[in-house]
């Protein structure tokens, strides 16, 4: 899908120097963007499926856009592999 007009994506959350950012897609789904802005090292960063409007008892399917690959379906939030200094991971997270 493609970025809503009338919804701009937003910083959901920050916690020290990760970050999510999400927007709606026009199917429904949410764009979600995983920063770490962090000046070394690598974190893992979590998306919970409250901080994108998804109920948290819910399945959703996730998948990495620029490796253009599902990486499975979650349950309430998504974990991501580490993520290294000033380097993104941008996803797509479609509820089943």
């Amino acid at each position: 899908g493609t970025i809503q007009s009338k919804h701009n994506g937003a910083c959901l959350t920050s916690k020290a120097e990760l970050e999510v950012w999400a927007g709606p897609l026009s199917d429904g789904s949410q764009a979600v963007v995983l920063l770490n802005r962090g000046n070394f090292g690598s974190e893992t960063i979590t998306v919970k499926w409250s901080d994108i409007g998804f109920p948290v008892d819910h399945s959703a399917v996730v998948r990495d856009l620029w490796a253009r690959k599902d990486l499975g379906t979650f349950t309430g939030s998504y974990t991501s592999p580490k993520i290294d200094h000033h380097a993104v991971m941008m996803l797509k997270i479609t509820l089943m």
